[in-house]
């Protein structure tokens, strides 16, 4: 009995169903030529499906977004929570490893170069480092090694350096004459001859990761505030509180009995260097306490300017946005939300306006530190018996 057509149609997707399940990876090859021949196409109508459905297309992006970021949170706790485990258990981890490449090397070699295809890069990187890092292990059997080798070499054929030598004649020759008239050179000038310290390579490594590690560690805030010291006469200098402190009193005692008793000099005038050093430091300080207090001020305010600017602009920017979304509609886009659209416009105007203030604020600071920090031996420096050492005109009046 022959299946009549409904049949023979509901059957044609159970067969199609069940040669992919039977052929997974032609099938996947099926499709995977399919996107490619066909990839102008599907993008134009995955365009147009969004433009249909913006909506539902964003809501599809917000879920899409809320999975990846559980997958890498989840991730990342898994990841910490291995790192734990082989911190505790690292012994029991290192003799399962062994054992696992002893038992499968087939697998470990598939691995390897499943590894390098994918990441040839990073293979190599990591190949160099690991030769670098048992190079410097070793370096002693190493040199040992190739002593002995060398050795061997030149009882094979004594004669090796001197063919090499003649071989390459007017090169070392020209390399002497470098070196004599480097030695004449550095005699004519009454300096002493030129002595080089050989190092090992991977000694040179070893000095190179401790001076790294140096200057990359966290100061206490007593260091900081000796090497903040040192810079008084620069500005801005971005440190905390407790550092200025710190700085301030490193100074102080710089200065000695002078600042305290300063009638061995006022007579005359001449104010010491390190009172003027001392002076100006302190007031470079107030000034960026000051500056601190303005940009907090400034930020602060941004509400209030917000909201002031979007009552004075909020019907300029609607109408805006509607000539704006008339000219999309007529290139075949979506027009603009108009809410969102306007509070996108008001913030990046607000954001030009507060920066606006901070950088004419910035101009008018930088420009007094510099007045401060080219200041010498002046009246202003010269304190009156009446007034209190170096703290000027009000610093203040031209911050207004």
């Amino acid at each position: 009995m022959c299946p009549t057509g409904d049949e023979q149609e509901a059957s044609e997707p159970n067969l199609r169903q069940s040669w992919r399940q039977a052929h997974p990876e032609a099938a996947a090859e099926g499709r995977r030529r399919y996107r490619e021949a066909h990839a102008e196409e599907r993008a134009a109508a995955h365009r147009a499906w969004r433009e249909r459905n913006i909506e539902r297309s964003r809501e599809l992006n917000r879920e899409s977004a809320k999975r990846q970021a559980h997958r890498r949170r989840q991730r990342l706790k898994k990841n910490a929570h291995a790192r734990e485990w082989y911190a505790e258990n690292r012994e029991v981890a290192l003799e399962r490893g062994r054992r696992f490449r002893e038992e499968h090397p087939d697998k470990v070699r598939e691995y390897q170069r499943r590894y390098k295809d994918g990441h040839p890069e990073r293979a190599r990187r990591s190949g160099r480092e690991y030769a670098q890092r048992h190079r410097d292990a070793n370096a002693d059997a190493i040199r040992e090694r190739q002593r002995e080798a060398a050795a061997a070499r030149r009882k094979r054929n004594p004669n090796q350096h001197r063919e090499w030598y003649e071989k390459n004649l007017e090169e070392q020759r020209a390399r002497g004459r470098e070196d004599q008239r480097r030695r004449r050179r550095l005699k004519a000038l009454g300096l002493p001859p030129s002595r080089i310290h050989r190092l090992y390579a991977e000694e040179r490594r070893a000095h190179d990761a401790a001076a790294d590690e140096y200057f990359a560690r966290r100061r206490s805030v007593a260091e900081r505030g000796a090497i903040a010291a040192e810079a008084v006469d620069g500005f801005g200098l971005d440190v905390p509180k407790a550092v200025a402190i710190r700085r301030r009193v490193v100074l102080r005692d710089q200065v000695m009995p002078l600042e305290r008793d300063p009638s061995a000099w006022r007579v005359s005038g001449d104010v010491p260097p390190e009172v003027i050093r001392w002076r100006r430091a302190r007031d470079l300080q107030a000034l960026k306490e000051s500056h601190d207090r303005l940009v907090d001020k400034i930020r602060a305010e941004r509400p209030q300017i917000y909201e002031h600017h979007r009552q004075r602009n909020e019907a300029r920017l609607r109408e805006e946005i509607r000539l704006d979304s008339i000219a999309r509609e007529l290139r075949g886009l979506p027009p603009y939300e108009v809410e969102q659209e306007v509070k996108s416009r008001l913030d990046d105007e607000v954001t030009r306006i507060v920066n606006q203030r901070l950088n004419a604020m910035r101009h008018r600071i930088v420009t007094r530190a510099e007045d401060i920090a080219k200041r010498r031996n002046t009246g202003w420096d010269a304190a009156s018996p009446h007034q209190v050492a170096a703290t000027g005109p009000d610093m203040g009046s031209w911050l207004r």
